[in-house]
């Protein structure tokens, strides 16, 4: 008799414990502070009719996202040079200033992350529902700015950087 009672008591607290974590909240996970900014792009340079023959028609792949310390004054620009899939245009990687509200971002001579040099981007603006993804034909977020390598064949040449957000439809993407 003791040992039927040692497993029914075994088994309540199983069930209250079960019941006691089952009601416990959830904690509501929200956004980031640069998040109306922030996604994967597929973009061209000057629209794939580069004078400089440095670049090709191809798309090629960027990131925009947030610093760890979450300011809403800044955000990274990243062209995964590093990182597998994608193709970088350039190999940079910078913090650049961001105003949220009106969804611009510009940076001078930044230094870039990928290796030593520095770039500048001016006009950067993230445009919402502006762009039409090839393939699927769903409406997207639209980026633009203009870019300027220190390290530029052609020095002082600016390139126009174009593009939807990714829509993680294989119709869209260009991998």
């Amino acid at each position: 008799m003791k040992k039927s009672n040692y497993r029914i008591l075994g088994f309540l607290a199983a069930v209250m414990t079960i019941f006691m974590v089952s009601c416990q909240k959830e904690q509501v996970v929200g956004g980031t502070a640069v998040q109306s900014l922030a996604g994967e792009w597929w973009v061209k340079l000057d629209n794939g009719q580069d004078p400089t023959g440095t670049f090709d028609n191809s798309y090629y792949t960027l990131a925009t996202y947030n610093l760890a310390s979450n300011k809403p004054d800044s955000m990274w620009v990243d062209d995964y040079a590093n990182v597998s899939p994608g193709k970088p245009f350039w190999a940079i990687k910078g913090k650049v200033g961001v105003n949220v509200s009106n969804r611009t971002f510009s940076a001078n001579n930044i230094a870039n992350q990928d290796y030593e040099s520095t770039f500048t981007i001016t006009n950067g603006k993230i445009i919402p529902g502006a762009a039409t993804a090839p393939g699927s034909k769903v409406k997207t977020d639209s980026i633009y700015f203009e870019i300027q390598f220190s390290d530029d064949p052609v020095p002082g040449t600016i390139h126009k950087v174009g593009g939807y957000a990714r829509t993680k439809w294989d119709a869209d993407d260009h991998y």
